[in-house]
């Protein structure tokens, strides 16, 4: 069942209950109150009837001893007109006087009376239902002569009440479909975002990530509206940040797996030459040296790439204390100075003081990796210098410079300037890859400034 639809039935049947308590309070009102003043009228009647009876029977029995003749009773009776005043001798059972109903005695005095105390007390009253029909006894004793008998039918009363039963019956079968008109008209409008919000919850679900919902109220639907607008921004942009890293992945792989290709294919080569061919010992020693050299860089190459591999899943913070530029350019000078020795080319530190919030080992990657970097690009003779000042490292060559075109794609993973003299110099174009994502755990930013024949220079500015 439907929350619109649980929502109407529950305040259609809250209606339900209190329109039918107050429809049985209202009826049970009136009831008594028509009772009641149908009661006292008929009462007021028959005293006056009763009253006038009783006089004229004291003025003809007034000085007199003896009782009065029956025959005068029933004549007093009967000049009374009423059909339904009945008139007995007193006593149990009492001789008939008047009577001109079908009733008799014994059934009218086995009724239970109550005294009425609104004048004397002397009148009697009781209820009778006979086929349908409703009616009010009333019964008084005159004098110990006789005993009389007055019928008033109420069945009027009943009447109205029936009518005024199926009117409210009526009216509250009739309030409570309006009631429910209503309230399906509101909550329709009310649960219209709620109706949004699920048809938005689908299309998210079959893929389509930018749906969101319009906001049209401030109350907590418009909020929950809001929240899950924030939601699915979060859901789209996590997923289009794992749909970047997997393409980066799979261009990765591919990237790998080329790089791969060659050397392995040289080493399988030289080997099965090796296994399968007598070569002389100088040709033997160049392809054993070709497959070492291969081999190393295999080995270069595995390792940069796991490196890589863990600075991009990694998301723990990494622990940064405070160093000094001298400190780096020292760490980084002793690790290169290998490589520049046998390049031929000098390296200058500027370090000018300055301290820095890193990590010591990885920044020293970086640094390593960017000195290599310009090392390859100079020629003999040339020289590389490190710099620092305030939140800013500067790495500056003077090589061949990098086009303009191509400074934007030299920090992919895999991407080369010169791909023969890479491979001469065992380059893999993994270097810059590494150092951005190192920078990118230290929130820092690295920029380049480059010209064709002048050189190039790496600035790494920090926070």
């Amino acid at each position: 069942m439907r929350l619109r639809t649980k929502m109407i039935l529950i305040c259609c049947i809250s209606i339900l209950c209190s329109s039918a308590i107050c429809s049985a309070a209202v009826y049970s009102l009136v009831k008594r109150i028509s009772l009641d003043a149908a009661e006292s009228q008929s009462y007021r009647n028959t005293y006056l009837l009763f009253s006038e009876i009783e006089e004229r029977i004291t003025t003809l029995m007034d000085g007199k001893e003896e009782e009065i003749e029956q025959k005068v009773l029933a004549y007093l009776l009967k000049m009374q007109g009423d059909e339904l005043l009945l008139g007995f001798m007193a006593g149990e059972p009492g001789e008939e006087i008047f009577n001109n109903t079908i009733f008799q005695q014994r059934e009218l005095s086995g009724l239970s009376y109550h005294s009425l105390e609104e004048l004397d007390g002397r009148i009697d009253v009781a209820e009778m239902k006979w086929e349908g029909r409703h009616f009010l006894v009333f019964r008084q004793e005159l004098n110990g002569t006789c005993v009389l008998y007055k019928l008033e039918e109420v069945t009027y009363v009943w009447s109205r009440m029936r009518m005024l039963g199926l009117g409210l019956l009526l009216l509250t079968v009739v309030i409570a479909a309006v009631v429910c008109l209503i309230l399906f008209v509101i909550l329709n409008r009310m649960l219209r975002p709620l109706h949004q919000l699920n048809e938005s919850a689908k299309q998210i679900a079959r893929g389509r990530y930018e749906e969101r919902v319009a906001v049209e109220q401030t109350d907590e639907i418009g909020e929950l509206s809001g929240n899950f607008n924030v939601m699915a921004e979060a859901v789209q942009s996590h997923i289009q940040k794992l749909k970047e890293i997997e393409q980066k992945r799979t261009l990765f792989m591919g990237n790998l797996t080329h790089e791969l290709k060659t050397p392995m294919t040289a080493i399988s080569g030289y080997a099965k030459t090796l296994l399968t061919v007598k070569l002389p010992e100088e040709d033997r020693e160049d392809a054993l040296s070709y497959i070492y050299q291969e081999s190393c860089r295999l080995e270069r190459l595995s390792k940069k790439m796991m490196h890589l591999l863990l600075l991009e899943e990694e998301d723990d913070p990494i622990s940064l204390t405070e160093v000094s530029a001298e400190q780096l350019f020292h760490n980084a000078e002793e690790a290169c100075s290998q490589s520049l020795l046998e390049a031929g080319i000098d390296l200058e530190c500027h370090s000018d003081g300055a301290h820095f919030l890193v990590d010591t080992d990885l920044m020293t990657e970086v640094l390593i990796n960017l000195i290599d970097n310009a090392c390859k690009a100079s020629n003999r003779g040339d020289r590389i210098i490190l710099s620092a000042g305030e939140n800013v490292i500067v790495v500056q060559d003077f090589g061949r410079g990098i086009p303009e075109e191509e400074q934007a794609k030299i920090l992919e993973p895999f991407y080369r300037i010169d791909q023969s003299r890479s491979r001469e110099n065992g380059g893999a174009g993994l270097g810059l890859a590494i150092t951005v994502m190192i920078l990118k755990r230290h929130h820092c930013s690295i920029r380049m400034e480059s010209r064709i024949g002048e050189g190039t220079r790496m600035i790494l500015q920090f926070v």
